[in-house]
């Protein structure tokens, strides 16, 4: 079975990987110097747009898929019929680690917004790691970070009230677009009301509310898809900063009333 998404090839390899800003972390070419060098996995950048899907569930395991840009959501469907939303991937992301173990794809993967993937068949990236400690250690890395957002989530959904859980959401995604060298505070939000719900295991009702109650706390101005942080550190002081494991969050500071 073939995945649904409409993909477009775009510019050619070169131009497009020396002008990625991942290509440090790159899976897919060693650094120069390294014993490796030479063969590097040959990659054509592809273009999905919202509602594409990257891949889908039962489908044969083929590619992990670095994400260069825009926003994927990976999903199941409940026996009840319900979709569960079970993750965001977001610039320098790598969706798919899960299928490793099964040789198929677990989940849905659908873009939620214009987006440009990197496909890296696993094959070859394994003989590459294989070569390269430097891409192995890489890939390590990729692998743990999923394995502490995961326990961060598990962290969130079981200690949390609704103002923490999306307090915690927000500053996720905040010290994402910090580390890509974007504003912490103007964050882009493409997944809908309902599919923060799904993922944060509320009600698409609470989202709203809790959303507005932050807002008339002053420590966020909501517009559609766009959320401006106007006071990080009583948002701060709301998570606990559980999700991603930092430091204890300052005290002292306001909360919601």
């Amino acid at each position: 079975m073939q995945s649904s998404a409409q993909i477009i090839p775009i510019r050619t390899r070169e131009s497009t990987c020396n002008e990625c800003a991942f290509r440090a972390e790159c899976l897919a070419k060693p650094d120069d110097d390294c014993p490796a060098a030479g063969l590097e996995i040959q990659v054509t950048p592809r273009i999905l747009h919202r509602g594409d899907h990257l891949f889908r569930t039962a489908e044969p395991f083929q590619n992990i898929y670095t994400v260069r840009s825009g926003a994927i959501k990976t999903y199941v469907i409940l026996q009840s019929g319900e979709e569960q939303v079970i993750g965001f991937h977001t610039p320098g992301d790598i969706v798919a680690l899960d299928a490793i173990y099964s040789g198929r794809y677990v989940c849905n993967a659908m873009v939620l917004d214009t987006s440009c993937v990197c496909p890296l068949p696993y094959e070859q990236l394994c003989r590459l790691s294989a070569r390269s400690p430097e891409i192995q250690s890489r890939l390590i890395q990729k692998m743990s970070r999923r394995i502490v957002d995961h326990e961060g989530l598990l962290l969130v959904l079981g200690q949390k009230t609704a103002e923490q859980r999306m307090a915690a959401f927000l500053l996720h995604h905040s010290r994402k677009q910090r580390q890509l060298g974007l504003s912490e505070l103007d964050i882009n939000l493409p997944m809908s009301r309902a599919d923060i719900a799904s993922y944060l295991a509320l009600a698409v009702e609470t989202v709203s509310r809790v959303l507005t109650r932050l807002q008339e706390a002053g420590l966020l101005i909501v517009e559609r898809s766009r959320v401006r942080i106007v006071d990080l550190d009583n948002l701060t002081v709301i998570a606990e900063e559980i999700m991603d494991g930092g430091p204890p969050a300052r005290r002292g500071a306001r909360g919601l009333h």
